[in-house]
């Protein structure tokens, strides 16, 4: 395996880059890619939000969110309480950010009314491995879904998610929910 050293004096930081050779081999990944992100990394990056991140979901988990017949996303882990919205990257084959959900706090097996909602019968008998479901109160549609390849052209991603991560301001303040198709909401 080649390994590439590359060093790049941007603006006030300096940057070590150690990256196979092999990752230029993929033709999504371009050596001007390389640059684009290691130059931006930090910069970009830096001023992080405390109410949004990026979270991974499966193709027919979105589309049964999108159309309301899954009011809860489950997940095993108890998000921090100060998150109030997830802009979900619809994995393979989708591989975009396509929609944003106002969630609730993290609620435990027993507290999710059984309406209906795929899974919440389950998740209240304890019978998912999930121990958290977060109501979805809004839903948003991104009028363009960003690429992963532009998520991580523009500095938003370095990759899929893989458990969440934050969002950065300079992706809010590019894709403000005002607008955003606004699907439904449930609260006033």
């Amino acid at each position: 395996m080649e390994l590439l050293f590359l060093f790049f004096p941007a603006s006030n930081l300096s940057y070590l880059a150690i990256e196979s050779k092999r990752s230029f081999d993929n033709p999504h990944y371009s050596l001007d890619l390389f640059v684009h992100i290691y130059y931006h990394h930090g910069k970009i990056n830096n001023k992080k939000s405390n109410t949004d991140i990026f979270m991974s979901i499966k193709p027919e988990h979105m589309r049964n969110i999108a159309s309301r017949s899954k009011n809860h996303e489950y997940r095993s882990y108890l998000l921090p309480s100060n998150i109030q919205r997830i802009w979900f990257y619809t994995s393979s084959p989708v591989q975009c950010i396509e929609y944003v959900a106002h969630i609730s706090q993290g609620k435990r097996p027993g507290d999710v009314p059984e309406d209906g909602g795929i899974g919440n019968i389950e998740f209240n008998e304890s019978l998912k491995l999930s121990g958290y479901g977060y109501e979805i109160l809004s839903l948003w549609k991104i009028n363009e879904p960003i690429s992963l390849k532009k998520a991580i052209e523009e500095g938003f991603l370095k990759g899929p998610p893989q458990k969440y991560c934050w969002v950065c301001l300079e992706f809010l303040e590019k894709y403000p929910l005002d607008q955003l198709n606004q699907l439904f909401s449930t609260v006033g």
